[in-house]
């Protein structure tokens, strides 16, 4: 079996160290994750690419980014990708001159940009972004977009050799189609795509629960619990170290043999 030097973890709030908003909070973070737990298991060295919001899109663009950087590392590195939801949109902020994730396609009132009206140029009003929506939001298209980003990530990955696991952190992905797109007939071969070219054989899938967030809505003990907020349902230290337990397992079993 390998050991490895390097783990890299990519995802949405629901991979980062918790609690979930300690990056926006700026307090440091205190390594009991799910990713930082599998490093310290393989003794590797953790890279968290994980942010809150994430989109498929942005954790696609920061593995990418490390790997180009890192091509040295291929072959001693671990690659965990907690897939997120349809919807989430980045894109390119010219006054903050960074990459920008967004929810809800930009709608309010969960839009980073009605939180944030400083860090844009011009502020987008919230009727042109629901004129943006109407013309433009399909969900049959947010699941072909989603399907693109997730093979030729899994391409460019088994391609270089490098050991990787995905998984549901937000909701079955391969349950999409049936349960929210209306072309049910697949005229445009969206879903033939994704069944015929989405790789399965490094997918971590849970006996038990359809996805992490799935896990911590059905375990109250294992997610972060009330707020000042509400119902914050992401996983405390407890549920992340079940979910690297059960991580781990299928890595040794499937992955590094």
């Amino acid at each position: 079996m390998k050991k490895y030097k390097y783990v890299v973890v990519s995802g949405c709030s629901l991979s980062v160290d918790p609690p979930h908003n300690s990056a926006d909070l700026g307090i440091p973070k205190d390594g009991k994750s799910y990713g930082k737990l599998i490093s310290k298991h393989y003794g590797a060295k953790c890279y968290d690419l994980a942010s809150c919001g994430n989109s498929m899109q942005g954790i696609h663009r920061r593995i990418l980014d490390w790997c180009g950087k890192n091509t040295d590392k291929f072959e001693d590195t671990l690659i965990l990708v907690g897939v997120t939801i349809t919807g989430r949109k980045e894109i390119w902020n010219n006054k903050s001159n960074e990459w920008h994730s967004d929810t809800e396609y930009f709608q309010p009132p969960r839009s980073q940009l009605d939180r944030f009206k400083d860090r844009l140029l011009i502020y987008w009003p919230p009727e042109q972004r629901k004129n943006y929506w109407i013309n433009f939001h399909n969900e049959n298209a947010e699941f072909f977009l989603m399907t693109q980003n997730i093979i030729g990530l899994q391409s460019f990955l088994t391609l270089n050799n490098i050991d990787h696991v995905f998984f549901d952190a937000m909701g079955p992905l391969n349950k999409y189609w049936e349960n929210t797109c209306d072309d049910k007939e697949d005229k445009f071969g969206h879903k033939l795509l994704f069944d015929n070219l989405v790789s399965q054989e490094n997918w971590y899938k849970n006996s038990e629960y359809k996805a992490l967030s799935d896990f911590t809505e059905k375990n109250i003990e294992m997610r972060i619990g009330p707020t000042d907020l509400g119902e914050d349902f992401h996983p405390n230290k407890k549920g992340h170290k079940y979910w690297a337990k059960c991580l781990m397992e299928f890595i040794d079993e499937k992955i590094n043999t």
